[in-house]
């Protein structure tokens, strides 16, 4: 009861506030998330949602609440360094470095992998054509 009263006033989110799904409530559009340390150099993604393991790190959350890396921020990966194990975005015009560790803990999309695609095109078979 105090919980469906509750997520009425939030008006019915699915995620909490870092992105990670509520349980009971229905899972919100997938975006076919990835963890920012498997992104390549050169690409534009958007913070799906920080993990819980990062929820549990307050340091590790606070550092990326000031860095602007919060679910729906919008990021490009400008440089990845494996043998020194950092990882460098640009958030808001901002350069950020941190470990891939970090950045392992950070999932993130392409939202270019969501722009609709047109149906392909229906093929008719040709009169007396053998199907």
């Amino acid at each position: 009861m105090v919980e469906e009263r509750l997520a009425q006033l939030l008006g019915m989110p699915s995620t909490c506030p870092h992105g990670n799904p509520i349980p009971g409530m229905p899972v919100p559009e997938n975006h076919h998330p990835v963890p920012l340390s498997q992104a390549a150099v050169g690409q534009d993604l958007v913070v799906d949602r920080i993990s819980e393991e990062a929820e549990a790190d307050r340091q590790l959350l606070h550092f990326l609440w000031e860095s602007g890396i919060r679910p729906g921020a919008q990021l490009t990966v400008s440089e990845i360094a494996p043998y020194a194990g950092t990882i460098s975005i640009s958030v808001e015009g901002r350069s950020i470095t941190m470990g891939l560790v970090a950045s392992g803990k950070i999932w993130v999309y392409d939202p270019a992998a969501l722009a609709p695609r047109r149906p392909a095109p229906r093929v008719r078979a040709a009169r007396g054509a053998v199907r």
